[in-house]
């Protein structure tokens, strides 16, 4: 009897899962036709029924603490993304300690343009200890992606420090990821 309510509750879960992907869908559809008020109903709908991509969107469109509450949600899932629109949010409402937590999360999913983040913070001390070597190492990594952008910025820096520093930055980019903890007295990203 366990067996058969679990497999019942299995696949109400998969209707639900795929109902929701075809909200998704026949929400960004909406959307690109400039349908704004049924986009939201329908990516609410998916997003309800527990897909990340929909949270993920509809945090971006929804403003205030009702897209950050889906922003949330989809970064629990493991959105890279939703981190790092979650991080500019906090980055533009001067919350740079938990900017700098959501970009350290997505950095480590691999997300360069975050690590480049990281790396400007720390340049200007926002969130994170002003470190010109720390940031070097951030904006070394980062570069790696190839983003021009990044490489010159890394670059100019690069110029500022001395052939010491530039040497320790790059040898601490080979384990940052690694060697930098989450930021103590600041919640997880997404919670």
């Amino acid at each position: 009897m366990k067996w058969l309510c679990l497999a019942a509750g299995l696949m109400l879960a998969g209707t639900a899962q795929a109902d929701g992907t075809d909200d998704y869908l026949a929400g960004l559809r909406a959307l690109q036709q400039g349908d704004g008020e049924q986009a939201l109903y329908l990516l609410e709908q998916a997003a309800n029924a527990g897909l990340m991509d929909a949270q993920w969107r509809l945090g971006e469109l929804l403003p205030g603490q009702r897209g950050e509450r889906w922003l949330r949600a989809a970064v629990r899932q493991g959105s890279r993304p939703a981190a790092v629109s979650l991080a500019q949010r906090y980055y533009d409402s001067q919350q740079y300690r938990r900017a700098a937590q959501c970009w350290l999360h997505a950095a480590r999913q691999g997300s360069s343009a975050a690590q480049a983040r990281l790396g400007a913070l720390q340049v200007v001390g926002y969130g994170l200890p002003r470190d010109r070597v720390q940031a070097y190492a951030w904006l070394n990594l980062a570069a790696s992606a190839g983003d021009a952008e990044v490489l010159a910025l890394r670059d100019k820096l690069g110029e500022q420090l001395s052939a010491e520093q530039r040497d320790a930055g790059e040898a601490r980019s080979r384990d940052v990821l690694l060697a930098v903890p989450p930021l103590a007295g600041e919640p997880p990203c997404g919670e």
